[in-house]
């Protein structure tokens, strides 16, 4: 891993947890603000919070940078699946992956 994506494994961990759950995360909100008479209780605005943060860095990230990490963490291809049917190779895999973590911890003020 690059050094300068270099970050302590529990915040790697929390982070790709947070982007792997990211779509999921999503359509839950999605729903429940379908709905009028839901309360915004604080676990729906954390939620929230961390959605907006997460869209923020992937606004910011490059066209071809984007649609890897759709393919990384919303899609949950590995990287051999992901070299295979979208020719991503082994280095641009993780470092895309790591660089899309560091920047989410980054927004999410963990370093």
């Amino acid at each position: 891993m690059s050094k300068k994506y270099k970050l302590p494994l529990h915040i790697k961990k929390y982070i790709q947890t947070e982007l792997y759950d990211y779509k999921k995360n999503k359509k839950i909100i999605f729903e429940l603000e379908k709905d009028n008479n839901i309360k915004r209780t604080r676990t729906i605005l954390l939620t929230l919070q961390r959605i907006n943060k997460i869209d923020k860095v992937l606004n910011n990230l490059p066209e071809e940078d984007k649609d890897a990490v759709e393919k990384i963490f919303f899609e949950k291809h590995n990287q051999v699946y992901a070299e295979m049917q979208y020719g991503i190779t082994k280095d641009m895999y993780y470092n895309i992956k790591n660089k899309m973590i560091y920047l989410t911890a980054i927004e999410f003020e963990l370093i």
